[in-house]
Parts: C-alpha cells; sequence; structure tokens
C-alpha cells in the first residue's frame, strides 16, 4: 500500500510538471488518437467522455504493474482533462478516508491560489467506486494560477481520486476561463461514473 500511495501521490503533484502538451499526440510516447469518447484505461475500467472531444491516450509507464493501464489526454477549446490510471497492485480496499487524505495533499497547493481558500472534498462514492474531488477558481478574475500540463495555466481546476476495479485513477480537469460550458460538462461525466 506504501507503494500505491508513493505512486498516487507523485502523481497528482507531477500532473503539473507531464511533458506532454495537452495538444499534442506524441508517437514515440506511443500515442493514439481515440475515436470515441469511451475510453478503456484498462483493468475494466471503461470511462464515457463528452462527444466532441479531441482524445489521446498514452500507455502507462512500460514496468508489469502498469500492463495494460492508459493514460488518457482531451482538449476542447481552452478545456483540458487528464487521466492517469495506475494499478492497486495487492487490490487492497481503498477506503474513502485514505483516498480523501491522498486528495488534500495533491490538491493541497491549489487552494491558497484559489477562492476556495480550501480543499472542499465531495465525495463520489457508490457501490463499489470510491472516491471524490474538489474544485477550485482563481481568485481574481483573468488569472491563471493552476498548472496542469506543462505550458499551461489556467483559470479553474477540478480534481478527482477515485478507486474503481482495481485501479486508482488520478484527473484533472482544467479551463482557461471560469464558468466554461466544456469544463462543466466534462466535470458532470467524470463525476457521474457508474
Amino acid at each position: 500500500m506504501r507503494l500505491l500511495f508513493t505512486l498516487v501521490l507523485a502523481t497528482l503533484v507531477a500532473d503539473a510538471m507531464a511533458e506532454n502538451l495537452p495538444y499534442q499526440c506524441r508517437p514515440e510516447r506511443g500515442c493514439q488518437e481515440e475515436k470515441t469518447a469511451t475510453h478503456d484505461i484498462g483493468r475494466g475500467v471503461i470511462l464515457t467522455l463528452p462527444e466532441g472531444w479531441t482524445y489521446f491516450s498514452y500507455p502507462q509507464a512500460p514496468i508489469p504493474a502498469m500492463a495494460g493501464l492508459r493514460e488518457i489526454r482531451a482538449f476542447k477549446g481552452g478545456v483540458v482533462i487528464a487521466i492517469t490510471p495506475f494499478p492497486n497492485i495487492d487490490k487492497r480496499e481503498t477506503p474513502e478516508e485514505w483516498l480523501r487524505g491522498l486528495h488534500a495533499q495533491g490538491a493541497g497547493p491549489y487552494a491558497p491560489l484559489s477562492k476556495e481558500n480550501a480543499v472542499n472534498f465531495v465525495s463520489i462514492s457508490h457501490d463499489d467506486l470510491i472516491g471524490g474531488y474538489a474544485s477550485f477558481t482563481a481568485k481574481n478574475d483573468g488569472e491563471r494560477p493552476f498548472t496542469i500540463l506543462a505550458h499551461s495555466t489556467f483559470s479553474s481546476v477540478t480534481t478527482f481520486i477515485i478507486s474503481y476495479r482495481f485501479v486508482i485513477f488520478s484527473v484533472s480537469v482544467a479551463s482557461e476561463q471560469p464558468l466554461d460550458e466544456s469544463y462543466g460538462e466534462a466535470i458532470k461525466a467524470i463525476s457521474s461514473i457508474k
């Protein structure tokens, strides 16, 4: 569990430093442009995201524990979705309290830059899906203080942590403009995973 904790926390923090720009599909990294809004991120986890977006997927790290898992990067206008899955290697239960703590550590740096000034975790747990999210909005109109992917800053960001079917995944949805319709559409789709 300690290894899983380290991997997930590193990704929550490192998503902001990811080398792949959201608008480029890099074949040298195994990128594939996806043709539909339904994505198999591995281990039986299927996500259906909004239609009309551009979707890229990348294989996870080339180690046996990560086999079959794929990262998703999507964009529409000034909105980006970044999904990074991890295996629950020992298939232990992941209580919401543990995920909530992990999320607070990863999303904590956004709080002082936001109007919310706190990580207000909203649970989306149901059935065998455990997780939740918090949203952050720039303190002042026109500011873009949140870095989700390299070379891109955003006015609003919502970060999710979800455990489902022995996969834990980190999701960030970010918008260059507050109140962007595509941003709301993406948050609704991810928070409604069944």
